[in-house]
């Protein structure tokens, strides 16, 4: 008996002594594979197509002729023109809304825009009804140190690998897609590379694709509420403009009438950011989205949305006549400074 059990110890320290090689050698892979796949994650996203802010801020000359900083996605960066500010008020206004920019690329952003262009005395941010389901796409956030983005993006675990194969996808599918067409040589990015360029945009007419005819049913979609994806960096970013003493102007666009009745819940989001204007005093809230205000319904005025799409877009005639309605609410904030 005791000379099996010893024969069976001697066997299972003779499997361990066996497997810890390989172990150490799987967990060694799986530890350099990982290091060279964020490197070259780090190299695609530092590349010509992605300029980095610096790039962005060296050429603009007069500085201190930008009053008005201008923040939020997509349908901001179609919704609200520093042309019309301009020609009204001979103020400049420096726009850095644009697709993939959410709440952590906004509040970032601003650290850096400080430094290079000093403290705005106005923000406008564009608000959006899926504005706390937002993820600032990792491509914008590569432009800020990897302590900042990376701190929660990348996971720890045993294997790096494994643990980070949601994101490792993600960057798979961004760089082969890359191989075949590249994006970011479309007009759009182009754009926003360019301060002037930004600063010139007024929009796209629009393709007059909307169906506006009703179905009788159509894909709803709720209000996400605070704190959502990053909804606590639109906070931080709040808590910093106080301290700074910058007027903020969150501002609800208007959206085509088919995208307003998708998104359900209008009244939570109104409250939502109502409640945000009372705890800020340098924070003022003003809702567009509204059938009484702009005319929803007209398709001229938008470049896509529609029943059961949850986004929308405003094209150049529709941005026209929202910003001269958002110049009449500026107007006061202007003179008071």
């Amino acid at each position: 008996m005791n000379s099996s059990i010893s024969n069976f110890k001697k066997t299972a320290k003779q499997i361990v002594a066996d497997l810890l090689p390989f172990v150490f050698f799987l967990f060694l892979f799986d530890r350099l594979l990982f290091m060279a796949i964020n490197k070259g994650e780090s190299l695609f996203y530092s590349g010509a197509q992605f300029p980095s802010l610096q790039e962005k801020f060296s050429p603009i000359n007069n500085k201190d002729k930008y009053r008005i900083l201008i923040l939020g996605s997509s349908r901001t960066y179609d919704g609200i023109h520093p042309w019309y500010i301009c020609k009204e008020f001979g103020v400049r206004a420096f726009k850095e809304a644009f697709v993939g920019k959410g709440p952590k690329y906004n509040y970032f952003f601003y650290q850096e825009y400080k430094k290079f262009m000093g403290v705005p005395r106005v923000v406008i941010y564009g608000l959006d009804f899926f504005l706390f389901n937002i993820v600032s796409e990792r491509h914008w956030l590569k432009r800020f140190s990897a302590e900042l983005v990376d701190v929660r993006y990348f996971k720890r675990g045993i294997s790096l690998l494994l643990t980070n194969k949601p994101q490792i996808d993600k960057f798979s599918n961004t760089f082969f897609n890359s191989l075949k067409k590249n994006p970011w040589g479309e007009p759009n990015f182009l754009i926003e590379r360019d301060a002037a360029q930004m600063e010139a945009y007024r929009g796209v007419v629009s393709p007059g694709i909307i169906d506006a005819v009703e179905p009788p049913r159509f894909r709803k979609v709720r209000f996400f509420s605070y704190p959502g994806q990053e909804g606590e960096y639109f906070i931080r970013l709040l808590d910093e403009l106080r301290r700074d003493q910058v007027t903020v102007l969150m501002v609800s666009l208007p959206e085509y009438i088919g995208t307003y009745w998708t998104n359900r819940n209008h009244r939570k989001f109104l409250r939502t950011f109502r409640r945000i204007d009372r705890a800020y005093d340098n924070v003022h809230f003003f809702d567009y989205n509204d059938p009484d205000i702009f005319d929803l319904a007209n398709t001229e005025y938008f470049i896509d949305g529609g029943y059961g799409k949850t986004n929308s877009h405003l094209s150049r005639a529709g941005s026209e006549i929202f910003n001269r309605l958002l110049l009449r609410d500026l107007r006061r904030f202007i003179g008071e400074k």
